[in-house]
């Protein structure tokens, strides 16, 4: 469960003072959250993430308040329960496809699990992928590989920040369809937040900024 109550954020005291709605999920419910430029869709996304720390309001993931914690305990917790998928791939450029997953379930804490690793390959079609280095990949098996390191170490929470916005109609299905799996197949809340009107129809629970 997300639950997330009087959130507001300012990062200096020359700027505005941006507050967010209230958001409540249940057990596997998807939220897309849409807003022009500007308005404070990423700093939402970073202040869920723990990124950023909320100055006013609450942010509760499962049963952990995200203000309770420290700064050490709050990168722990986000190494292990929550997924990131950027708009930039942030994979390890001198590690392969392979190493890159084993290292991102080392840094979760999490055991090494082979299987599922190459399961995981399979299910998002980058198979043949999985000794290759991050330079040898095209752009749609980044985009993949950045849903693989979200998901690998079975996160309560996906967060994906604009997803979409740089694909034509045929990628951007793709992409959400298999968002929208991963977050199935891991038990997991999927949020994403975007300017791109196409994946509305994805989504059951819908906030505009």
């Amino acid at each position: 469960m997300i639950q997330i109550r009087n959130l507001a954020y300012q990062y200096t005291s020359h700027t505005q003072i941006l507050e967010f709605p209230d958001i409540e999920l249940g057990a596997h419910e998807h939220l897309l959250v849409l807003g022009k430029s500007g308005v404070g869709k990423t700093t939402l996304l970073h202040l869920i993430a723990g990124l950023l720390r909320s100055q006013q309001g609450e942010i509760s993931i499962g049963e952990t308040k995200l203000s309770a914690l420290s700064s050490r305990k709050l990168d722990q917790f986000r190494g292990k329960e929550i997924g990131l998928v950027f708009q930039n791939n942030h994979a390890i450029r001198s590690l392969n496809v392979f190493e890159n997953l084993k290292a991102r379930l080392f840094f979760a804490k999490k055991p090494i699990d082979i299987e599922r690793i190459q399961h995981l390959l399979h299910q998002l079609d980058i198979e043949e992928c999985i000794a290759k280095k991050i330079n040898q990949l095209s752009e749609g098996q980044l985009q993949r590989l950045g849903i693989a390191l979200a998901v690998v170490h079975q996160p309560q929470l996906i967060l994906a920040d604009e997803p979409t916005s740089s694909l034509d109609d045929k990628n951007c299905e793709l992409v959400m369809q298999l968002l929208l799996e991963q977050a199935k197949n891991n038990h997991a809340n999927l949020m994403v937040i975007t300017h791109d009107h196409r994946i509305k129809p994805m989504f059951n629970n819908l906030i505009t900024l």
